[in-house]
């Protein structure tokens, strides 16, 4: 047989075909491996790190808040453990039906409105693994029922959560009697998440909202810790890998307050309502050496136990739509003229610009000619029979209207302005409080808003005894006669003390801060002080000089009108004001306590306020006498 191999010819081979393929497969090789080793290798850390985030997630420590104390180092905002109903929208139904049977059972077994609870899902913007908290506080029983139905509420989580509560000065849980001091926290809105989300609020935190809460979030919140959770393949966090950082509690404050001194203002000054019945009012008590507050009472007050736990729609809207706006601090969101307690300010200025001196009689009228305006254009006195020639001192403890519009006019609109700006007036008193107004004092650019020229004459003369332009906060007014008591230092009201340990010791406190120093002599000053005594000796201020007091009681009445009339004589209706304070002696500048008392449309033969600060200082210095008088009809309290 024939070989088959026999007849082919070998085709020549080429070396360097098989060198060039094998160079071609070791490149091929060796960048595959170069890639691996740098993904295994070099990069495999990072790799490792991203695989790891894909099924894990950080999740915030919330800190506990600070503890808010009084003076004294009662506790008066604290945290404390507290059922909360949450719901987990991706454990929701998604049958739109079945969600609204279970949002209603839900919302009846915890006795909440069904849409309040749609209401905070629909506003949470976190993700829908995250707990939407529905309601805080929670009763026991509800809680109970809500752990016991669990199976047939798909969503909603029962869990123990940290609340705010607010405490009375006894320690009992009562959210109204320093409810415009500490404010409230509530939960975040989202449109606040938008600008806050960079700061570490969540989309289920809380935020202070007024008070002290508000204006000293920063300090209140504290740091949040930071753990790591892994996520099961629904994206829920199932267990804790790692704690990266632990949560720093918020930092303790005390307050400048006294709670007992505010449990006593408050008394005294709901007594003073009721008694005349009136509606609002103010008490304050400060120390005028160091501008600290001891009380601030504004009724009438809210209940901030009720925000912390999440208000019901129907409770605030009770509150929006009250008249008397309890929502609103009173002592430094309202303004309101001062009557005849800016007297002090028309006087002061008077003596510092040569107007009048200690001695120079003037002459007082029943009603006061306006210079320049017709004949019979006057202004009435609130003595119409007026009171013959007076020096500063007799017109300021009698109180003389047609003195000090001679005064105002004299002075002129500059003067008048500047003086009423060194007391404090028309601006805002500093106080770490949200929403202080400025006032309004008497100026051309004032008339120019109204669009005149200038201030009339009239309206000047009116400046002088605090009616017309003139509107004040009582904050204002109490600083600047804080200011005359202590020697001329017009100091930035306090309403912190310090911050605390966990036991309600002062561990750092806050210096006082002076203004300035008012630009008026030590003569002027004490003659300003002398009269306010003499208010106090002379009778204007009816029996309060007869009170058994540690110290020479100096102080100033006031009465404005207001509005339009409502009484067929034409009679304006009007507030009434006290502001007092106790020295060693009188014109002395020592005194460690002031009072003052605003009451609303309080339109009453007497004066509503000075009965309040004598209640208060009864009270205060633990009296064994009640000489009030019935603002209505001067008769005693005691004895009816």
């Amino acid at each position: 047989m024939a070989d088959l191999n026999e007849s082919r010819s070998d085709l020549p081979r080429s070396r360097a075909r098989f060198v060039a393929l094998g160079v071609a497969a070791a490149l091929v090789f060796g960048a595959l491996g170069g890639r691996l080793f740098q993904l295994q290798v070099l990069e495999g850390g990072r790799y490792a790190q991203i695989a790891q985030a894909a099924r894990t997630i950080e999740v915030a420590l919330p800190a506990p808040r600070g503890v808010i104390f009084d003076r004294t180092g009662r506790p008066l905002a604290i945290n404390t453990p507290a059922w909360t109903m949450n719901a987990r929208p991706a454990d929701l139904p998604t049958d739109p039906s079945q969600r609204a049977w279970v949002l209603l059972r839900a919302a009846r077994l915890a006795g909440v409105d069904l849409a309040a609870l749609q209401q905070r899902i629909d506003a949470f913007h976190g993700s829908p693994y995250d707990l939407v908290p529905l309601v805080r506080g929670l009763s026991r029983e509800s809680a109970l029922v809500l752990g016991e139905q669990q199976a047939t509420l798909p969503g909603i989580v029962v869990q123990v959560d940290s609340l705010r509560q607010y405490l009375d000065d006894k320690g009992s849980v009562s959210g109204t009697l320093l409810s415009h001091v500490l404010g409230y926290t509530g939960p975040v809105s989202g449109d606040e998440l938008t600008q806050l989300s960079t700061q570490g609020y969540l989309p289920d935190d809380v935020i202070g909202r007024d008070g002290v809460e508000a204006s000293f979030e920063d300090q209140l919140r504290g740091t949040y810790g930071r753990q790591i959770w892994e996520r099961d393949a629904n994206g829920r966090a199932v267990k804790v890998v790692d704690t990266v950082s632990k949560p720093v509690p918020g930092t303790n404050l005390m307050l400048t307050i006294d709670a007992h001194a505010q449990r006593v203002a408050t008394e005294s000054l709901l007594w003073g309502l009721q008694v005349a019945g009136v509606k609002q009012g103010v008490t304050m008590v400060m120390n005028p050496q160091t501008g600290e507050i001891l009380a601030m009472v504004s009724l009438p007050a809210y209940d901030d136990n009720k925000f912390a736990s999440g208000i019901s729609a129907a409770d605030y809207a009770a509150y929006l739509a009250d008249p008397t706006k309890p929502l609103r601090n009173h002592a430094i969101s309202d303004i309101y003229p001062p009557g005849s307690t800016f007297k002090l300010v028309t006087g002061l200025a008077a003596l510092e610009e040569g107007v009048t001196t200690p001695t120079r009689l003037w002459p007082t009228y029943g009603c006061y000619q306006i210079p320049d305006a017709p004949a019979g254009q006057c202004l009435f006195d609130w003595n119409h029979a007026g009171f013959g020639p007076l020096n500063i001192v007799q017109a300021y403890f009698r109180s003389s209207d047609t003195f000090f519009y001679q005064m105002a006019i004299n002075l002129g609109v500059e003067r008048l302005g500047k003086w009423a700006q060194e007391l404090g007036f028309g601006e805002r008193t500093g106080i770490q409080l949200p929403g202080e107004a400025k006032g309004i004092i008497i100026s051309k650019e004032w008339a120019q808003a109204q669009g005149r020229a200038d201030v009339f004459t009239g309206e000047l003369a009116q400046a002088g005894i605090g009616q017309n332009v003139i509107a004040v906060t009582p904050l204002q007014l109490m600083n600047a006669y804080a200011a005359l008591a202590n020697g001329g230092r017009l100091m930035r009201p306090m309403i912190v003390r310090g911050e605390t340990d966990d036991a309600g010791n002062l561990v750092k406190p806050y210096e006082p801060e002076l203004i300035r120093n008012l630009p008026a002599s030590a003569a002027d000053l004490q003659l300003m002080r002398i009269g306010a005594r003499d208010v106090i000796t002379s009778g204007h201020a009816y029996n309060i000089r007869d009170l058994r007091l540690p110290g020479a009681l100096s102080g100033k009445t006031g009465t404005a009108e207001f509005g339009a009339s409502t009484t067929p004589d034409g009679a304006l209706p009007f507030h009434s004001w006290f502001v007092a304070w106790v020295p060693s002696a009188p014109g002395a500048t020592d005194a460690n306590l002031e009072v003052i008392t605003f009451t609303y449309s309080a339109v009453v033969r007497g004066n509503v306020s000075l009965e309040v600060v004598k209640y208060f200082l009864q009270q205060w210095y633990g009296l064994d006498q009640d000489i009030r008088l019935d603002p209505r009809d001067f008769s005693l309290v005691a004895a009816n």
